[in-house]
């Protein structure tokens, strides 16, 4: 892949970036249009066939393809295999609510409606479980590799692969593409949306950039800080732009390079062709984002007098009213979220205390599970930016773009997490490309020429390899849950309590009166709320996410907060669950009014919060409790 500078001159910031037509031509066997170019190896007797039109894919398309179906193997195995965080059960609650009572409204807390909008098909389509609840944002994952090839007339064919590779096969983009959060959605889309207006500029069509705004806008409808990404695309933009005025070669100075542009531009067309062209882009451009955002933010109810997105759309009058009540609601959540607490956070006394414990723990996460892609990505930007006559601005953009993310995510975060480390990973994975790519190419220069050059770098390639194949058979997979994998959040159970609660899934639906008991103070509240997760007695900080599972299993939900009360109501036959869940300093209490039950404990967070499940041992011949709703019943201590 050695090339000289001069192919590159295409992609100057400053210059004539994107113009496909020189680009194309010189870049040579490791491109795509390189590989459009050969005869393809069809069979003469069927040269329309399958096999045919698969061999005039291009070499690197066909690499990135591969990628994307290892990708998706590796996301799919043993996706239903993690207990549910806190955060997974919180939303798969609200998808489930979505999905059986027709209602719903943009919850800020829980970040943006896109996944509970999918997810209540996905349920309906498939059953609601642990593998469908995280399917929808597994093949958002699986997919994005094929976002690489969007930067094809930037970027060689190896560079190309390389992106592609450490998109799909991160362990820390891995664990969390296999994760029910938003995070990889919004980055994925702002990604792809990225990529869609750099095509726009290499194609010069605007249908490229209606493409970029939909992917915008599907950002927006996954989570709130898409809006900080428009900030640091300013950011770059600005970069990129400073160094095309500082570094335009020859006697012309930055202002004189940027008025020859101003005057080619004018000579092309008049001014007003390109103020007219501008609104009328701008307002479809517009119209789409807001045709997007609010089928998403906007309301349903099933009830026909109601303001609902349906019931605007058979009656547009209410089209008024159904955006002002949107509005009403994304303002309030957007406040919430961009001008929240000042609270320091981590358990520190003030913010920058609070921001240094946050940035040390994304650290740390991206060295267990990050290394590789965080140092070719360094060697790439570095490579690029000083071992290039001309260096290309995508490649600079998306360094600038990551490296300013893993810096300032910290300081936006109110918890103790991993996953921030994903708004850098995803952008930083093109100058990381770049550097697998570079240090791939140094091997093959090598390999006939100077075995010791050729060992160290072929000895590099080895250990990425390995340590990015280790990392996520270790992190990913054999430890998802474990105390010592720094992408393991707090609110993650540190133990599979799904084996105490399957009794549900046989028998729940059949059972009269109680099917889950939930007892003490800490898992019941003094007071139910009005509305919400069910039961609504439970509390939620304590509890999530028992109430998923119980859902997910049909069962239903009450409380009672009193120990002695709830052992004597168990011991008289008032109630007859076939689960029983309580701290786990309350075994000893309840114990001897569950005979026939089995007592398992289980951690329902990352470390500590040990709760004790007995499991009726015998739910066929479990007692008439016909005085009783059937209800699932909560009591904390």
């Amino acid at each position: 892949m050695s090339r000289p500078d001069s192919e590159s001159d295409a992609a100057d910031p400053g210059g004539t970036e994107g113009a496909a037509g020189p680009e194309a031509a010189d870049r040579g066997a490791d491109g795509d249009s390189a590989d459009a170019r050969e005869p393809a190896e069809s069979d003469p007797s069927d040269p329309g066939g399958s096999a045919g039109r698969f061999d005039r894919i291009g070499r690197t398309t066909r690499w990135v393809l591969g990628i994307v179906v290892v990708g998706l193997l590796a996301r799919l195995a043993f996706l239903g295999h993690r207990v549910a965080h806190y955060d997974e059960g919180r939303v798969a609650w609200w998808s489930t609510y979505f999905l059986e009572s027709g209602e719903f409204h943009y919850r800020y807390i829980i970040h943006g409606p896109l996944v509970q909008h999918v997810n209540k098909f996905l349920f309906d389509a498939v059953g609601a479980n642990d593998f469908t609840m995280r399917l929808f944002v597994a093949l958002i994952g699986a997919f994005l590799p094929l976002a690489a090839l969007l930067f094809r007339e930037h970027l060689d064919g190896d560079e190309v692969v390389g992106v592609a590779f450490f998109l799909a096969f991160n362990p820390l983009l891995l664990y969390y593409s296999r994760f029910f959060r938003s995070t990889l959605p919004a980055a994925a889309f702002a990604f792809v949306a990225f990529g869609l207006l750099v095509r726009a500029y290499d194609e010069r069509s605007v249908r490229y950039v209606y493409g970029a705004v939909v992917f915008v806008a599907l950002a927006f409808t996954a989570k709130e800080n898409t809006a900080v990404y428009l900030l640091v695309w300013v950011g770059a933009t600005a970069l990129l732009l400073d160094q095309a005025l500082f570094r335009t070669g020859g006697d012309r100075s930055g202002f004189d390079w940027a008025r020859e542009r101003l005057d080619d531009l004018r000579g092309r067309r008049p001014l007003a062709d390109y103020v007219a062209d501008f609104v009328w882009y701008g307002t479809v451009s517009l119209f789409l984002f807001l045709a997007v955002t609010l089928y998403f933010y906007a309301p349903r109810s099933p009830d026909t007098a109601a303001v609902g997105f349906w019931q605007a759309v058979f009656n547009p009058t209410l089209f008024p009213d159904l955006f002002d009540r949107t509005l009403d609601d994304v303002v309030r959540g957007y406040s919430y979220w961009f001008g929240g607490t000042t609270d320091a956070g981590c358990r520190k006394d003030n913010i920058i205390d609070a921001y240094l414990c946050f940035l040390g723990q994304e650290v740390h996460a991206m060295a267990q599970a990050a290394l590789a892609l965080t140092l070719m990505a360094v060697v790439g930007f570095l490579a690029e930016r000083w071992g290039r006559v001309r260096s290309r601005g995508v490649v600079l953009f998306c360094a600038y773009w990551g490296f300013v993310s893993v810096i300032g995510y910290p300081l936006g975060t109110d918890i103790a997490n991993a996953w921030i480390a994903v708004n850098a990973l995803v952008p930083l994975a093109v100058p990381a490309g770049v550097g697998i790519a570079l240090v791939a190419d140094r091997a093959r220069d090598a390999l006939h020429t100077d075995s010791v050059r050729f060992g160290i770098t072929a000895f590099a390639l080895v250990l990425i390899a390995g340590y990015m194949a280790g990392s996520a058979g270790w992190y990913v997979y054999m430890n998802d849950t474990s105390d010592t994998n720094e992408l393991v959040q707090y609110a993650q159970p540190a133990d599979d309590f799904r084996p105490s609660m399957a009794v549900l899934e046989d028998h729940a639906a059949d059972h009269e009166g109680v099917d889950v008991l939930f007892v003490g103070n800490t898992y019941v509240r003094d007071n139910p709320r009005d509305a919400g997760i069910e039961p609504r007695c439970s509390s939620i900080g304590n509890t999530l996410p028992l109430q998923w599972y119980v859902e997910a299993y049909g069962a239903e939900g009450d409380c009672i907060q009193d120990a002695e009360v709830a052992a004597q109501q168990l011991q008289d036959g008032d109630v007859d669950p076939l689960v029983v869940i309580a701290p786990n300093e309350l075994e000893t209490d309840l114990a001897p009014a569950l005979e026939g039950y089995d007592a398992d404990t289980h951690r329902l967070r990352h470390y500590g919060s040990e709760a004790v499940f007995f499991s009726d041992r015998s739910p066929d011949g479990s007692s008439d409790a016909s005085a009783v709703e059937p209800r699932a019943l909560a009591v904390g201590d």
